[in-house]
């Protein structure tokens, strides 16, 4: 029996799993911080890289003391037109791995820190939103990454228990909300967030090919 026959739904986080856009939200953060006279580095953006935007946001006010201010809704704004404006890239070998999880008869979805707008924007401008079967936001729950709340209510909207769905992430924090919900859990880091922890990923690869050539190929 394969490992991969266990499962049924297949849960993808959207920056940096399935969209390039890792980058851009770093430089959304030091926009949004910059009239305040903070230079938030990479180094920095690396530590919080997978947590939902208010966490970020109350982070960051802590950290340099800053006067309580809409800081992630002006960080989303600049986000939100930047995409709309911006040729959005995949990361490698997105399309191939629907596909090859399509073909096996998967349910599919999107679970992402994103706000729904910002999600829709990005799987709309790189011609993969007719692939997924749900898509959950930061907007559909109550707590984003790390809490479980986001992956709990993905395998939920495909009427899949959480233990029959595989997560990809590619942040710590991604990772611990996956495992927390109760999903199988492959992590594949991005430059920004390799320096994290992943020791509670299943397995880490380097992309996606990697991962289904693990899936398809592994036996119980």
């Amino acid at each position: 029996m394969l490992f991969l026959d266990k499962f049924k739904g297949i849960v993808f986080d959207l920056d940096g799993v399935l969209v390039d856009t890792e980058y851009n939200h770093w430089q959304g953060w030091v926009k949004a911080l910059k009239p305040f006279g903070v230079n938030f580095s990479r180094e920095e953006y690396t530590d919080c890289s997978g947590k939902s935007g208010d966490v970020i946001e109350r982070i960051l006010i802590k950290k340099y003391k800053l006067p309580k201010f809409h800081l992630e809704k002006e960080k989303e704004s600049i986000m939100a037109k930047f995409f709309s404006e911006n040729k959005i890239n995949t990361m490698y070998f997105v399309k191939e791995a629907i596909e090859f999880f399509k073909t096996r008869k998967f349910r599919i979805a999107v679970a992402t820190s994103s706000p729904k707008d910002q999600a829709m924007i990005k799987l709309q401008n790189t011609g993969l939103f007719d692939f997924f079967d749900s898509i959950t936001s930061r907007n559909d729950v109550k707590n984003g990454k790390p809490y479980p709340d986001i992956y709990i209510f993905a395998a939920k909207k495909l009427g899949i228990k959480p233990e029959q769905c595989i997560a990809f992430e590619d942040t710590q924090y991604g990772v611990e909300s996956a495992k927390t919900a109760g999903l199988y859990c492959i992590a594949i880091p991005t430059e920004i967030s390799v320096k994290q922890d992943f020791s509670k990923a299943d397995r880490i690869f380097k992309n996606l090919k990697e991962a289904t050539n693990y899936l398809v190929n592994e036996e119980i």
